[in-house]
Parts: structure tokens; sequence; C-alpha cells
């Protein structure tokens, strides 16, 4: 599912749907839990509102993460803190692959000249993992650490396609948004994922959004056949996508090629 069906989880809890957790962990989780992909900060009562939990609780809480460098404090606000990236950078799966990757999406940003992204599967969404902008659409890119939209995006409908078991479409189309004119229907989705399995790469024009393009491919890990999506996004106008598949492809066979050495290297004698 995309990164609404975990909000809404959140939310849910909120609204007395499910009881909050009863462990300190559980809650914890709940807080960090609670800031979304466009939230700077969250003030002390959206956190309460947000994860269900009492609000002495959740303010002695976010006093403990801010001590543990977890939360930053601003004024009446919290933030995320440092120390969950620095955490989060040090997983070992993802940081392996960035590292293989990370050389050769910025080579095929520069030859494309437009935004390229690495995305994995995480639980039921989908996570950019690595993101380097080009000239172009520079300000058009998605970030590092951000959810990817499943059913709109080439990245997302790639990755439905080849994890159905992870991905089941019950679960996915409930919370399908139509984003554009362009956006898939529900009735359309089934038939569109089939024939980017028969294809093995995904496109969307103008899906996700007006004026922009995407192709995705998948890349493929030593002990798995599908361990995430590269795909590059480029204004419709001008783009060919013939070669912008030619192009992902060779640099998803270069990134597998490196992960095999990385992962190599790596491994326990």
């Amino acid at each position: 599912m995309t990164t609404a069906s975990s909000h809404r989880e959140r939310e849910d809890v909120a609204a007395g749907d499910g009881e909050p957790p009863k462990t300190v962990l559980g809650k914890v989780g709940l807080i960090l839990g609670a800031f979304r992909d466009n939230d700077f900060s969250l003030s002390l009562t959206e956190l309460t509102a947000r994860t269900g939990v009492a609000k002495a609780t959740v303010h002695r809480l976010c006093q403990e993460l801010v001590a543990g460098e977890l939360l930053e404090r601003e004024g009446s606000h919290y933030r995320l803190g440092l120390q969950l990236y620095e955490i989060g950078l040090r997983a070992p799966r993802q940081r392996t692959l960035r590292e293989a990757a990370r050389p050769v999406i910025e080579n095929l940003a520069q030859s494309l000249d437009n935004a390229v992204t690495l995305c994995v599967p995480n639980a039921s969404e989908l996570l950019c993992i690595e993101n380097v902008g080009g000239h172009r659409n520079r300000a058009r890119s998605s970030p590092g650490g951000r959810h990817l939209q499943l059913h709109s995006t080439a990245a997302g409908k790639l990755t439905l396609a080849m994890l159905p078991d992870q991905y089941p479409l019950p679960a996915v189309v409930p919370l399908m948004l139509r984003r554009t004119p362009r956006t898939l229907t529900a009735a359309q989705l089934p038939d569109e994922l089939a024939r980017i399995r028969e294809q093995g790469y995904a496109t969307e024009i103008e899906e996700h959004r007006p004026g922009y393009l995407a192709v995705a491919v998948p890349v493929r890990g030593t002990d798995r056949p599908y361990a995430g999506a590269l795909s590059v996004v480029a204004p419709t106008a001008g783009s060919n996508i013939a070669r912008m598949l030619v192009a992902l492809t060779t640099a998803s066979h270069t990134i597998t090629s490196r992960l095999t050495v990385f992962e190599a290297y790596r491994a326990p004698l």
C-alpha cells in the first residue's frame, strides 16, 4: 500500500478504532511514525491526535526522545532528529544497494539530464532510497526517504507487477487516488500489471503529474529477483522512452554486477 495506508491506520487509532499499544516501545513507534512526508515539525497536540496516546505520555516520551537525539525540539514543536537518519543509513541491505547504485545513478542522470530514482519495497509501501536530479527537472524529483504512490508511478506499478503477493490488489485499490485525468482506474490496473510483467518494465505518461512521464526497470539482487525499481522521470515534451529504456536497462545490469561484488566483499568468511 502507499503512504496513505499507514497514515490512515495511525489516524484510525487516534479516532478510537483501535487501542494504542501498551508498551513504551510501541508508543515511541507511533510518535516517530506520526511524521509524514511533508511534515517539517509537529506540535504536542498534533502528535497526541495522530497517535491516540495520552498527551502527558506523549510529552514525557518526546522529552526522552529529544535527550536521545531521536527528536529535536524547536519551541513548542518537535521534528525528527539526525540520529534517526544516521541509524537508517546503517541498514545493511539498503546501504549496500545505495553504495553500489550511487555512481551509476549519477552517471545516468547526467547522461539523460533528468531525475533518476532508486526505490525499494518497504513492507506494504515503496521507499525512495536514492535520487539524483537532472538539470531540467531537479525540482520535480522525489527526495530520498519519500514513499511513492504505487498505482500512478512507473516504479510503483513495476513493484505491484513484480511482487503481487506482497502488494495484493484488494489492499491497494481502496487507496488509489486519481492524480490526473490519465491516472489508471481500478478496472484498468490488472491489465496494466499483466502487460508490465510480460514486457519486464513499466511506463507512465502523465498519470502521476501533468507534463511528466517516467520509465522504470527492475534491479535484481544476488539473492532476490527483485531488489527495487530504477526509474527516470522526465518532461513529456521531447522525451524518448526507447532511449531511456536502453539506458536504464544498461544501468540496472551494472548495478546488479556491482551489488554482487559488494555483497561478496562484505560476506562473512
